[in-house]
């Protein structure tokens, strides 16, 4: 599965490249990350792509392991 992943989704440079890429690329699906799963709700209900919000703060060890874990897991074409 082709797909884009954004860090810092939720506000923005990041919010801003997550509606560049809904308009302007061919993936399947968008990950959006950022520590704010509310804001990052708010995205999926803007765009037309699919959005997978992972509320994930990624200074944090244990999220980094977490997110480590989904990408070996799903195995996406980024």
């Amino acid at each position: 599965m082709k797909v884009a992943i954004v860090t810092g989704a939720s506000s923005g440079m990041g919010r801003d490249f997550v509606t560049m890429i809904d308009k302007t690329y061919d993936c399947e699906e968008i990950w959006v990350i950022a520590r704010s799963e509310n804001k990052l709700s708010e995205i999926k209900s803007e765009t037309g792509k699919s959005i997978r919000p992972i509320a994930l703060d990624l200074s944090l060890d244990e999220s980094l392991e977490r997110y480590s874990e989904l990408l070996d897991a799903e195995k996406p074409e980024i």
